[in-house]
Parts: structure tokens; sequence; C-alpha cells
């Protein structure tokens, strides 16, 4: 089983319920965002290349 997310190819582990009609099969990567994503994430800055 793949995961449901069109871009992701890697295989689904978990199968959870987004609303009451709707399932999604979530590879362990999704399945982590989608757990934490109550969470506040603190943005990632990079320094950029001088050229």
């Amino acid at each position: 089983m793949k995961c449901s997310i069109s871009e992701c190819k890697q295989k689904a582990l978990e199968t959870i319920s987004i609303s009451f009609r709707e399932t999604r099969n979530l590879c362990r990567e999704h399945y982590e965002l989608f757990k934490n994503k109550d969470k506040k994430h603190a943005p990632k800055f990079t320094k950029a290349s001088k050229f």
C-alpha cells in the first residue's frame, strides 16, 4: 500500500481518519507530520551563498 500523499512514493505504515468519512494511508514521515500538526515549529533559516 502506497502513501496517500501524491508526491510521496514510500510505503504506507498507518491508516488514519482525517474526517468523518475520509481516511488516509500515510508513510512514517507524513504520519509524524500529521501527529505533530498542533506543535509550533521554528523556521529554519540558512545563510545565502555568495556568487
